[in-house]
């Protein structure tokens, strides 16, 4: 399979962010020991260049994801290709958020009688909803 190689990259991208991590921790650690009191500027450092590592580490991985899609993409496309064109989907789409058009919602609205009076429910009898005085 194609994407065999891509994972590996995956796995050695994430290798190299751990390494990263870890030697940034002990360059980090190693002068704040050196230093007689705790000195902002490296652990300052430390803390910009965990973050640059993190967003450098993120959008490798973003990139390397979208190349296994769309490596898995190109394989479905070529089976496809090879059955005629033909792909029979066993289910029809769903659409998450469909709804009715409102054209058809105002049509039945206008077929359906309007109640006598208002909309709300009738009040329940023999029980006084709000205390007498």
């Amino acid at each position: 399979m194609r994407a065999e190689p891509m994972k590996w990259v995956q796995r050695l991208v994430g290798l190299v962010f751990l390494m990263g991590l870890v030697a940034l921790g002990a360059a980090v650690v190693s002068v704040t020991y050196q230093a007689e009191g705790i000195p902002p500027l490296p652990v300052f450092l430390g803390l910009l260049g965990l973050v640059v590592l993190l967003l450098l580490t993120g959008a490798c991985m973003a990139l390397i994801s979208l190349a296994l899609t769309a490596a898995r993409s190109a394989d479905v496309l070529q089976e496809i290709a090879a059955q005629g064109g033909k792909a029979v989907s066993p289910v029809a789409p769903v659409r998450p958020f469909s709804s009715p058009p409102f054209r058809d919602l105002v049509q039945k609205a206008a077929v359906q009688p309007a109640a006598a009076g208002s909309s709300l429910p009738p009040r329940p009898t023999g029980r006084k909803l709000v205390a007498e005085r």
